[in-house]
């Protein structure tokens, strides 16, 4: 069935957990990935452009939602919890925005092997999202084949407000487009 979900981790038992224990999304047991697609947005959509990743996340989804099975998922932090919304999915793209240098509206994307952290995925009181990753399959938790991680530099992050700033605003339909181009092409569908 084609559509899309819109889900957030357990904050009582992560998602993981429930997979390996009890399947939800057919039989899944240890080490076993399921279908679909995961699209987690990250940041907080009240601190201007650290919105970013939400906002892609959900227009990726809104434009693909009819043509193949679509979860998009918010989260604020990453590490443990960001493993944990992948848990149980083939393939999973994570959006977020970052500090890198580069120009405001830049738009990159990185592998799980050449990660660099962008500005939600790394926590002082958690663990950074490679070693998390390695953990969960350490574990048998039934992670994607397929991960992409796609930064946009922001430029403002402490003001509170929902709009974007002129650059990173600028960025979102390149941002969209590409993200789009990506997820049709793992499902075949170019």
């Amino acid at each position: 069935m084609k559509g899309m979900r819109q889900t957030s981790p357990s904050p009582t038992l992560p998602r993981w957990r429930e997979l390996i224990s009890s399947p939800q999304r057919g039989e899944v047991g240890r080490g076993e990935s399921v279908s679909g697609t995961v699209i987690i947005g990250m940041g907080n959509p009240l601190l201007s452009d650290d919105g970013v990743g939400v906002a892609v996340a959900a227009a990726v989804a809104e434009r693909l939602k009819h043509r193949m099975d679509l979860t998009v998922t918010e989260l604020h932090t990453g590490g443990i919890r960001l493993m944990e919304a992948m848990a149980g999915y083939k393939r999973a793209v994570v959006v977020d925005a970052m500090l890198s240098g580069a120009p405001p509206g830049t738009l990159q994307r990185f592998d799980p092997k050449d990660f660099v952290t962008t500005k939600n995925t790394f926590s002082s009181h958690d663990t950074d999202f490679a070693t998390a990753y390695e953990l969960g399959r350490m574990a048998g938790v039934p992670l994607p084949e397929q991960v992409s991680f796609w930064g946009i530099e922001g430029r403002e992050f402490d003001l509170f407000g929902e709009r974007f700033t002129d650059e990173v605003a600028a960025a979102l339909p390149g941002a969209v487009n590409r993200i789009v181009a990506e997820i049709m092409e793992w499902e075949g569908a170019v």
